[in-house]
């Protein structure tokens, strides 16, 4: 598992080169819809929150076995992301998507993805195979974000990309804050981690590679929304806990951060403060790089397999068992919000 993080350079050099297959040039689309569940779906959360600074069109994250009716119409563009390309989620939506006809574009390593947008001839790249989905985040962001510029969807530059993905070679200084990051947290039952509304996603990311690489459970707390719920939690009683606070590119953000980092503390915390340079691209990247180096050297620590998930396996049984009713129910009845 390390032996992937440490080649996230590489891999993003090598998604930057793919082809994008049945590309075509979609005009009129006004939003975007982006699908998929673990590590494939927080690369959508990530795209959304990327392309914010990079355009104006807006972009939704759905992760279910539906996209609402409602939300679907012809100038709508659904980037469907699955690193397997059998995530039955993704699949169904994908496929009640094409039905409700959606423009599509598919991210996937192969699968039965692969095969629906082979056959009905939708824009795909088709990235590197043999990973573990949460290891192969920068195949699939840098394929999503080249897919949605190929097809005319959103303005994503290929030289800003290029610039970013320099970050991720840098991976000895990625390795000590890891390392740092990990003695922070062994012993810890439930780190928490805070970030602001702009690197959410990354805040989640870190929960995920700890919840599947170290199997330890995690909490994320969000700022400013914090400051009106999560934070009164902490007063009934003193806590003798952990939590990461992921620092932001904006002023007052950092302020907020700081404000909560010093009641944290004035509560029982520890805090450790990862502080990520660059623009928003290039913060995503490396913070994500660390957060997955931490979360193995964890794992190494507690003398666990961080590529196994036995509980995602027993999912995974109960969908394969289950399957036939779960696509009548979404590919017949549908869903709509009223």
């Amino acid at each position: 598992m390390l032996e992937y993080y440490m080649n996230w350079y590489r891999f993003a050099e090598e998604a930057l080169r793919y082809e994008v297959r049945n590309a075509m040039i979609f005009e009129g689309i006004k939003k975007v819809v982006v699908i998929g569940m673990g590590g494939s779906g927080i690369v959508g959360d990530m795209v959304a929150t990327i392309m914010q600074d990079l355009d104006k069109i807006p972009i939704y994250v759905y992760k279910d076995f539906y996209v609402p009716k409602s939300f679907i119409d012809e100038n709508t563009f659904v980037l469907s992301i699955s690193y397997s390309g059998n995530t039955l989620e993704t699949i169904t939506a994908t496929l009640q998507a094409l039905k409700l006809g959606a423009k599509i574009g598919i991210v996937a390593s192969g699968g039965e993805l692969i095969d629906i947008a082979s056959k009905t001839k939708l824009p795909h790249i088709i990235i590197k195979q043999g990973l573990a989905p949460r290891a192969a985040l920068p195949l699939m962001l840098v394929a999503s974000l080249k897919l949605l510029s190929m097809c005319g969807v959103a303005k994503v530059p290929l030289s800003v990309i290029e610039e970013a993905i320099t970050v991720l070679g840098d991976v000895n200084k990625a390795s000590q804050i890891a390392l740092q990051l990990a003695s922070f947290l062994d012993g810890s039952t439930m780190p928490l981690i805070i970030a602001t509304t702009r690197y959410a996603p990354l805040a989640v990311r870190f929960k995920n590679e700890l919840n599947e690489n170290s199997k330890i459970p995690a909490k994320v707390e969000i700022a400013p929304e914090l400051f009106h719920n999560d934070i009164v939690g902490w007063e009934r009683q003193r806590i003798n806990g952990k939590a990461i606070v992921i620092g932001s590119d904006i002023d007052y953000e950092n302020m907020l951060l700081d404000l909560y980092s010093d009641y944290l503390r004035s509560v029982g915390f520890d805090v450790f403060h990862l502080d990520l340079e660059g623009n928003i691209l290039q913060r995503y990247l490396y913070g994500s790089l660390i957060i997955g180096l931490t979360s193995v050297e964890l794992a190494q620590r507690f003398g666990i397999d961080p590529l196994q998930t036995k509980s995602i396996s027993m999912y995974k049984e109960f969908l394969k068992k289950n399957r036939e009713r779960i696509e009548r129910t979404v590919l017949e009845q549908g869903f709509k919000v009223q």
